[in-house]
């Protein structure tokens, strides 16, 4: 509901009665009003998950009316797939096929199968101890009270990867909504307080600034916080949520490596190499932005890669021809420019793109942008761009190759190119991050995510997540 948040299951208005309104990227038209919360706000919506986990019946509910209500969401998400697909587009900028709600609602539905799959007690073999003998049960209990902290890109299924562990697990929560994209998640909210979940387990709260999502992260009341977004903010949170000891999860993005073994099809290469600039505007915490090619075949690579970016249409995302949105901002925007620079100031050789398109006057887009003849201790080869543009590093042997995929701070995502799998499936091992594709066979449904080194903590999606969300608890009697 458009101009209120959902907190204890009502809409309600920001104390202060502030608002503000957010901007469709690809027109730079205003979209809202929504609330602008402040520290009240976000204090009024932790009592409520508090309240929702203490006293309610969400964490006492049987296995089974939790599997219920949590596919009872995702079928009324399904049934209302298009309005959430609608606005992601407006708040967004994202292209059709990105704005498919398929993979969330899956992802919700797995979730509410593990509240029956996985095994909440788990009984340890009698110990005799002391004269006795001792039976020991080991609980998985819900943490508590969540703060979920989806970024701007995807989301819905961002916050659906937080989400769908959290009520499995039986856990309440606080969503603070991005400040770019609050109207997808009061959409979502809609759709929640139609269902027979109580009220107070969800909570969606938005604003623009960052108090409202300090209050959430320093909060006694709230038990553990999940944050999607940039490695500075990711480290800010850790730091911040010290003070009460609270577990938290961080998805801090990457630099992805793309390494090109010397036995591809450069054509299929090239496809694969190129289209993470196109798609999003390269706005992917998992884009492989830096290509890593044999010497030998960089020419042919670059240039077959410069024709399939240049031949992409840009604009309107509402075209089902567009295959190239808007970045997010303007001040995202002037942040690529000023790594664009930066690579022709390092002399890295600018092959296409670099550039906001000439024919589009309104909307923040920028061209899909190639880099070549670039070394990995290049600006553009070593922080995370958040943008369209892709750097190609030529390299002298595979062993050089995995050296100059693990030269970076982060660890989220790679790729390995090759003509048959088992040369892929032989290097991955090697890669030190938190999924490996062989020829762009990426899995963001049903497969762990997370990432080494600062690209995070944790794990999203899956059994994988529920931990995340779950106590252990070992309970021992005398038989």
């Amino acid at each position: 509901m458009a101009g209120r948040m959902y907190v204890g299951g009502d809409w309600i208005e920001a104390a202060s009665g502030a608002e503000y309104a957010t901007v469709n990227p690809a027109t730079e038209e205003p979209l809202g009003p929504v609330p602008h919360a402040g520290i009240a706000d976000m204090r009024q919506a932790v009592s409520a998950a508090r309240t929702a986990f203490d006293d309610g019946p969400w964490p006492r509910l049987s296995l089974e009316e939790r599997y219920r209500i949590i596919h009872q969401i995702a079928t009324l998400m399904e049934k209302r797939q298009h309005e959430l697909s609608e606005i992601l587009v407006q708040e967004t900028g994202a292209t059709a096929f990105l704005a498919s709600q398929s993979g969330p609602i899956q992802i919700l539905r797995d979730a509410a199968d593990l509240v029956l799959s996985q095994s909440f007690v788990e009984s340890q073999q009698p110990l005799e101890f002391g004269g006795r003998l001792l039976q020991t049960q080991v609980l998985r209990q819900p943490i508590g009270v969540c703060g979920l902290l989806p970024t701007w890109n995807a989301p819905i299924m961002i916050a659906i990867r937080k989400i769908a562990p959290a009520l499995a697990a039986g856990c309440t929560m606080v969503l603070k909504a991005p400040p770019q994209t609050p109207l997808s998640l009061l959409k979502l909210a809609e759709i929640v307080a139609d269902s027979d979940l109580p009220p107070g387990v969800f909570n969606v709260v938005t604003g623009e600034g960052i108090e409202a999502a300090q209050e959430l992260v320093i909060s006694p009341d709230v038990d553990m916080i999940s944050f999607t977004g940039g490695l500075d903010a990711g480290r800010a949170i850790q730091a911040r949520a010290a003070d009460t000891v609270k577990r938290v999860v961080l998805e801090l993005g990457g630099k992805s490596a793309n390494i090109i073994l010397d036995d591809v099809d450069l054509d299929m290469a090239a496809q694969i190499a190129a289209m993470p600039a196109c798609f999003g505007a390269g706005q992917t915490c998992s884009m492989l932005s830096r290509v890593l090619v044999p010497q030998a075949l960089a020419d042919g690579l670059v240039q077959r890669m410069a024709a399939i970016v240049s031949g992409q249409q840009i604009g309107d995302p509402l075209d089902p021809k567009t295959v190239v949105g808007p970045l997010i901002r303007e001040e995202r925007r002037s942040a690529v420019e000023g790594y664009v620079a930066s690579g022709l100031e390092q002399g890295a050789r600018l092959v296409t793109g670099g550039r906001r398109p000439p024919h589009l006057d309104r909307g923040y887009f920028y061209e899909p942008t190639i880099f070549t003849d670039a070394d990995n201790s290049m600006t553009i080869a070593q922080e995370e761009i958040f943008g369209p543009v892709l750097t190609v590093i030529p390299y002298e042997s595979v062993e050089e190759a995995v050296r100059i995929a693990n030269d970076s701070i982060f660890g989220l995502q790679a790729n390995i190119t090759c003509r048959t799998t088992q040369a892929g499936l032989r290097l991955a091992p090697l890669l030190r991050c938190g999924a490996v594709a062989i020829n762009g066979a990426m899995d963001g449904i049903r497969a762990p995510r997370g990432g080494f080194k600062q690209s995070g903590i944790g794990r999203e999606i899956g059994k994988w997540a529920l931990d995340d969300y779950l106590e252990y608890q070992a309970l021992t009697y005398p038989l």
